[in-house]
């Protein structure tokens, strides 16, 4: 019996210490893979994020701001990289938050105004202006500043230093927004119009009348004229009103606002040129003056063209005609609805007759 209870003793002990040795060796196995820490499952320490750098086009750097996050992978010109200063070439271009003709417009810039290039595509530049990253028009920026305009020596006609403002009727995006019909008025309307097309040609209205403006400024200055330009590019974002108002305050003579017809009658043809009426509660007392402005105006572009005559239309209705302090007509130089007419003013030939018919009838209101 005393061996049989050795034996047995010898086997517990055995036993305890071999369990001892397999916990200890266990414990060191899985000591370092370690459980899920308490903060993954919620309420522990906040994720660390990676901060990226935006790249531009070739690879170039560029610290991330709001305005761009805005800008898509898809959407993003490729910029080539920059560092040098450019000048504004056109009269108050838009500015805008985002490389599209959809971005936010921070301000419209005067011509001359300088920035600083950080880099461009052939539609877009990247400028700083006010410490800020914008982006602006290729087409109206240069590395040469533009030199100021001189008044030029009278040529030929009346001009004698006249001075005549020109709006180029329309611009590239219409603005729905509205505005009083006139100074003080109730009476609400839109702000401005992206205008009608060529219905052959599909030419837009904004892009003729500039196209027709800037030739008038030429034949004007050659006439011994100084010239006020509205606009003298599509990307502009200016109302009705503020067009007469700049053409108040920038000491113009006359003001001449170029415009194209559309009705839904195609067989409808011509020229015509609009004034206020004599009992215009705003400006009527500008009326002769405007009547006078305008028979002569489009007498002249029907004897250089050939268009037939329609005469003058009053209309107290036009908010650039109700907001001006000095005489003014509404030139609506031919139908656009009108194939015949809309190819004619689609050539540089006619484009030429009718800024000399404009022209002429400027000299000839002169020199009554």
């Amino acid at each position: 019996m005393s061996k049989i209870r050795m034996r047995k003793g010898w086997f517990l002990l055995f036993s305890v210490l071999f369990s001892m040795l397999l916990l200890f060796g266990c414990g060191k196995k899985y000591e370092a893979v370690k459980a899920p820490v308490v903060e993954e499952a919620g309420g522990g320490l906040p994720e660390e994020k990676e901060t990226r750098p935006v790249l531009i086009g070739d690879g170039q750097q560029a610290e991330t701001s709001s305005h761009e996050a805005s800008v898509t992978k898809e959407t993003a010109p490729a910029f080539q990289g920059a560092d040098e200063t450019v000048y504004v070439t056109g009269s108050f271009v838009n500015i805008r938050k985002s490389p599209s003709t959809g971005g936010d417009v921070i301000k419209k810039l005067k011509k001359g105004t300088s920035l600083k290039r950080t880099g461009y595509s052939s539609a877009w530049s990247r400028v700083v202006y006010e410490d800020r990253i914008l982006y602006i028009s290729s087409d109206y920026v240069s590395k040469e500043k533009p030199q100021p305009e001189t008044k030029p020596e009278s040529i030929a006609g009346n001009g004698t230093g006249k001075m005549i403002a020109i709006d180029p009727g329309h611009q590239a995006k219409g603005n729905s927004g509205k505005e009083p019909v006139a100074p003080g008025s109730t009476q609400m309307k839109a702000k401005v119009a992206s205008g009608t097309q060529g219905v052959k040609t599909g030419i837009p209205e904004y892009k003729l009348t500039l196209s027709v403006s800037l030739k008038l400024k030429q034949e004007l200055l050659n006439r011994g004229y100084q010239v006020y330009m509205i606009r003298e590019t599509n990307e502009v974002d200016i109302s009705n009103a503020e067009r007469a108002e700049m053409a108040n305050k920038s000491g113009a003579d006359l003001f001449v606002r170029v415009h194209a017809n559309s009705l839904n009658d195609s067989s409808v043809h011509g020229v015509l040129t609009m004034c206020q009426t004599a009992k215009n509660p705003y400006n009527g007392t500008l009326y002769g003056k405007s009547l006078a402005l305008s028979k002569a105006v489009v007498n002249g572009i029907a004897g250089t063209t050939g268009f037939k005559n329609r005469g003058v239309q009053e209309t107290d209705s036009m908010s650039g005609i109700n907001w001006c302090k000095i005489p003014v007509t509404i030139v609506e130089m031919g139908f656009m609805s009108n194939p015949e007419e809309d190819e004619k003013m689609a050539t540089e030939e006619y484009r030429d007759k009718i800024v000399k018919g404009i022209a002429d009838g400027i000299d000839a209101y002169y020199a009554k």
